[in-house]
């Protein structure tokens, strides 16, 4: 089980999250939605232990650090100076130069495994970039709002291929997005953040993942009739 438990965290004088738990069951998708600058990016930091001060602790099966950990952040972390295999081979723990090739190929970049990563499109990037979070297996994967500059055809088949893959390696999941209708698609839970400095104002469970148009809407709609202004950061 992943437990977050972030009493308070500071940059210089200014308090940008406070009172933040999170205890998420195994396996377990959850999204966090919240305003603009209100520090989501920042609590991915604190739970990859990219930032160590502040008050409070993480812990992942009772342990304070989380061995194996995938990330995959906003643009793609590409090194362009390496192919898209040995970018994957880069990170692999098992060096496992066959199963990397099946991957790419089963997401479709069976042309494009020795290709440099000026030489691929945005979607093509996102999806090494996928391959490369989940080639260890990791117990916890942590998204940045992965799909945000990709248009609407090819962030909605990532994320259906983010979901396949995460049925074979059951993660837990944190997805930072302000979509909300990409949050009820993918997601068990949905954290709703007020403005800085961010805590938790509001937690939906999603009673099924479902791309369906008809059932995000009506979830959607059921969530915005009871609080309007939850995007914005306020149940008021």
């Amino acid at each position: 089980m992943l437990n977050i438990n972030i009493n308070s965290k500071f940059y210089a004088d200014q308090k940008v999250l406070e009172r933040i738990k999170i205890d998420a069951k195994r396996g377990e998708i959850i999204s966090i939605i919240g305003p603009s600058g209100c520090g989501k990016s920042t609590l991915l930091k604190l739970v990859a232990s990219l930032e160590n001060d502040y008050k409070g602790e993480v812990t992942f099966k009772g342990l304070n650090s989380i061995e194996n950990l995938g990330f995959i952040f906003q643009d793609s972390r590409l090194l362009p100076w390496l192919s898209v295999k040995e970018n994957i081979l880069l990170v692999s723990k098992n060096k496992d130069e066959k199963l990397i090739e099946e991957l790419l190929i089963e997401v479709g970049l069976k042309d494009c495994i020795n290709s440099y990563i000026k030489e691929l499109s945005g979607g093509m990037k996102r999806r090494v970039s996928i391959i490369r979070a989940f080639i260890n297996h990791p117990e916890v994967l942590l998204l940045d709002e992965p799909f945000i500059s990709l248009d609407y055809p090819t962030a909605q088949g990532l994320r259906k291929l983010l979901l396949k893959l995460y049925e074979q390696n059951r993660a837990n999941m944190l997805l930072v997005t302000h979509d909300l209708n990409e949050a009820l698609a993918v997601s068990d839970r949905i954290i709703f953040l007020s403005a800085n400095p961010a805590s938790i104002i509001y937690e939906y469970k999603n009673p099924n993942r479902s791309f369906e148009e008809k059932s995000i809407d009506i979830k959607k709609l059921d969530i915005l009739e009871k609080y309007p202004n939850i995007l914005s950061g306020s149940l008021l």
